[in-house]
């Protein structure tokens, strides 16, 4: 900007405007000028703040004298001095400067020939900054990002054990379970009676299901597109009811489930794990009430199931936030706040809608809203 000045005012030729010392001396960046001899026969007044001295004590004295002393020897002074001959400006070049205290600080520094009305060089026209602010940032942002690089570096890595993790719990151990459940289901077919071989089938169809919805979970999770198929979302209902009966009549909790005989939907079974996460809150959160109730229905072209307590009503604050990872309900139970964030997960990969809304007279709804069709429900 200033070198744009000093062309304007045709100052790379013969002495300076008049009044232009006066408007230099208001800058903060220090503008000099020097002869063909490294000598400096200019500063304004920034020089004082920058580097300590005066403009009276910095005319006259050579360059040299205020580089750090390993820098000012005799022969850098004289390939210096050379280099000026050449009449080679430069642009934003960073050096090291001696304050008059002795401090070292750096400047970037720009300088112009200097020409009299003959065309002939008589020095170099400059300005110089103080950026150690500059630097300061620019180490900070060099650390920011090493830290970075190596955060991502160990995400990565803990990334690519997980993958390895699930790779073998959904092969290594799978297989196996397979082959349990398998041998299992003959033995049944052969033994119908055996209620301990019933337990030993059940058991292990129901951990092949934990393990495949492991699996998709961490498809989800990663973004990846999961598999959709036709399933009965009203048989899936029915089952995950019957599967909390017993917990809830326990807890004197009259579990009513308003579920119609057939509603088949496109969709991946891990779909159940969200009416279970509605189920554990209601149950858990919801302990006062005495009733839950699940109900599905087709409004509007979707499909709308719904978990509905009679507990404490979630606060509108709470409504809002409580979907998002790592947040829980303020009731003192113990949780890990991850079971509604997978909610949303599963019901996003869904195209599907998850929410809560105020149950009357107290207590909460908390419903899914999907397309039977598949994506999009919203």
């Amino acid at each position: 900007m200033i070198f744009e000045v000093f062309n304007r005012l045709e100052l790379n030729k013969g002495g300076m405007h008049e009044n232009l010392p006066e408007f230099l001396d208001t800058l903060s960046d220090w503008v000099w000028e020097m002869d063909t001899n490294g000598v400096h026969t200019y500063s304004n007044a920034a020089i004082t703040k920058i580097l300590g001295y005066t403009p009276a004590e910095i005319v006259g004295m050579h360059v040299s004298s205020i580089w750090p002393p390993e820098m000012a020897t005799e022969e850098a002074i004289t390939l210096f001095n050379r280099e000026l001959k050449d009449a080679i400006p430069w642009k934003f070049f960073r050096g090291k400067f001696r304050h008059k205290d002795g401090s070292i600080l750096t400047l970037e520094s720009s300088g112009m020939p200097l020409y009299d009305k003959n065309n002939v060089l008589t020095g170099y026209r400059g300005v110089d900054r103080d950026i150690h602010e500059t630097i300061r940032k620019e180490q900070e942002l060099v650390a920011s990002r090493e830290k970075y690089q190596q955060l991502s570096e160990r995400f990565e890595l803990e990334n690519n054990f997980k993958t390895l993790l699930l790779d073998i719990i959904t092969h290594d151990i799978l297989n196996p379970v397979n082959i349990i459940s398998g041998l299992s289901e003959q033995m049944v077919n052969e033994l119908p009676d055996d209620e301990r071989l019933q337990l030993i089938l059940r058991s292990s169809k129901r951990l092949s299901t934990v393990i495949r919805g492991a699996s998709t979970l961490a498809a989800i999770t990663n973004g990846e597109t999961i598999a959709m198929e036709r399933l009965d979302l009203a048989k899936l209902l029915t089952e995950t009811c019957a599967d909390y009966q017993h917990q809830m009549s326990q807890s004197n909790i009259e579990l009513v489930c308003n579920i119609p005989e057939k509603c088949v939907v496109v969709a991946n079974p891990i779909i159940e794990e969200i009416f279970k996460n509605y189920l554990d809150n209601a149950y858990k959160y919801a302990r006062q009430s005495k009733r839950i109730e699940v109900n599905t229905r087709e409004i509007g072209g979707d499909i709308l199931c719904e978990v509905a307590d009679e507990g404490e009503t979630i606060s509108d604050g709470d409504r809002e936030r409580i979907f998002r990872r790592g947040v829980r309900l303020s009731t003192g139970l113990k949780g890990s706040g991850l079971g509604l964030a997978i909610v949303k997960q599963i019901a996003d990969a869904h195209g599907a809608e998850v929410g809560i809304r105020p149950n009357f007279p107290k207590g909460n709804v908390f419903f899914l809203k999907l397309s039977p069709g598949g994506k999009p429900a919203r």
